[in-house]
């Protein structure tokens, strides 16, 4: 406002000095009086304007002021009702520390003898919730967790909850002795649920359409276990279900533990797995060197053939043929010599291979048992041995290629001794022919 002020006088100034010009000339001093007292007049003016906006300020704060110690003065009188309810609470919780102690002290005196009594209440309570919570019975008695939960946050415990520990301990004991049928539902493995008749056996196992099943509490429902157990068992819970009389049945009498273990148990495909890369090699060899070992097996019986029948394009009779054309014994020697060296060829041809797999294969093994063990040192280096789950990846892969050898080696080596003396017999009965052709001769 004050800029917008100044500018409106500077301008009257100069339009009133060019109107003036325009009239009278004046003179230097003239002028120089003229700009003193406009000057003169417009702080004059400006100081009236500054004076109103410094009256304004000073009203302003000192209203402030006012405000400042109104709200001064409530906090102190809130400081001051604290300090007052402060001095109250403490005493009030002294007193309530009294009587606390007085109370605690007059329950013991009433518990006397009974303390003893209600601490094993509360001992049995919870070792039974424990022993609840993942039970094949949860889901017939589904009240029990809430019942001895109430039981073992309770101090001095009334005859109700002793009674209602005795029912639960005796419901327990009566369900560990029967096998019993009853609807639940089951969750499968790909989390579908279905209700259906699980049979209990005692406190130890459950099972379903002839398959083992696990409770789990948080899902209020039996699940089906992923993997279960070899046929030989199995195969005992559907003859139990259709049997009338008393027959056997598997169970698991660590109430699930070796069932979870089971589900852990590798099988073939991820006991190779864990041989890694040289273990699918190892099996590769394996499947070369066995089919290879049958097609040689079966080119020998077809070759034996040959030699014994007594077809006219059998061996003997070519062998025959050949001599014909001999002029002395020792020309048809040299003849029969030579188709025995080339047929024994053509037989033994195969044989060393069948024994370059069988040596290979337990190679490999070793192989994979350094690569196995290598790993097992940069898991000690990384990790330590403190945990024996780092290292054990290393040696599972060292021991299991050393049986994939083994198990590839064992079978080719026979296949290999089989078609060698098969191969020597054959080779025998032709230079027997061999001698009796020449001896006709």
């Amino acid at each position: 406002m004050k800029k917008i002020l100044n500018i409106s006088l500077l301008a009257f100034l100069i339009s009133f000095n060019l109107s003036a010009q325009d009239v009278v000339e004046l003179t230097d001093d003239e002028l120089r009086t003229i700009e003193i007292n406009e000057l003169l007049e417009l702080v004059k003016t400006n100081k009236s304007i500054f004076l109103n906006e410094d009256n304004k300020r000073l009203n302003s704060f000192i209203t402030k002021v006012s405000e400042r110690k109104a709200l001064l003065d409530d906090a102190k009188t809130k400081l001051a009702n604290e300090i007052e309810r402060n001095i109250s609470l403490e005493a009030s919780f002294e007193q309530n520390e009294k009587t606390l102690a007085e109370l605690e002290e007059k329950l013991e005196i009433k518990v006397g003898v009974l303390g003893e009594l209600f601490g094993v209440t509360r001992q049995y309570a919870g070792e039974l919730l424990a022993a609840s919570e993942n039970s094949v019975v949860f889901y017939e008695f589904p009240n029990r967790p809430a019942i001895l939960k109430d039981i073992g946050q309770e101090k001095v415990h009334n005859l109700d909850q002793l009674e209602n520990l005795w029912i639960s301990y005796f419901d327990e004991i009566v369900a560990g002795s029967e096998i019993k049928n009853f609807e639940a539902t089951i969750t499968s493995p790909n989390g579908e649920n279905i209700v259906g008749e699980v049979t209990r056996y005692g406190l130890f196992s459950a099972s379903y359409d002839g398959k083992f099943v696990k409770p789990v509490s948080s899902l209020d429902s039996f699940q089906l276990l992923a993997k279960q157990p070899e046929n030989t068992f199995t195969k005992t819970l559907s003859k139990h279900k259709r049997a009338d009389d008393y027959t056997n049945v598997a169970i698991d009498p660590t109430r699930g533990f070796l069932l979870s273990l089971y589900l852990d148990k590798a099988n073939w495909f991820e006991r190779i797995a864990q041989g890694k890369s040289i273990g699918f090699v190892i099996i590769f060899i394996g499947f070369i060197g066995l089919v290879f070992s049958i097609f040689k097996i079966i080119r020998l019986r077809e070759y034996s053939n040959e030699v014994l029948n007594n077809k006219s394009d059998n061996i003997p009779s070519q062998m025959e043929s050949l001599i014909k054309d001999g002029t002395s014994r020792e020309s048809k020697e040299n003849i029969i010599d030579e188709f025995i060296i080339n047929y024994s060829g053509k037989i033994e041809w195969g044989n060393n291979w069948v024994k370059f797999f069988a040596a290979v294969a337990p190679l490999l093994g070793l192989l994979g048992t350094v690569i196995g063990m290598i790993e097992t040192f940069q898991a000690i280096t990384l990790f330590g041995t403190g945990d024996p789950k780092q290292m054990a990846g290393g040696i599972s892969q060292a021991l299991v290629t050393t049986m994939l050898g083994l198990i590839v080696a064992a079978p080719l080596l026979g296949m290999y001794t089989y078609l060698s003396e098969k191969t020597e017999s054959i080779v025998q009965v032709l230079e027997e022919k061999a001698s009796y052709i020449l001896s006709k001769d």
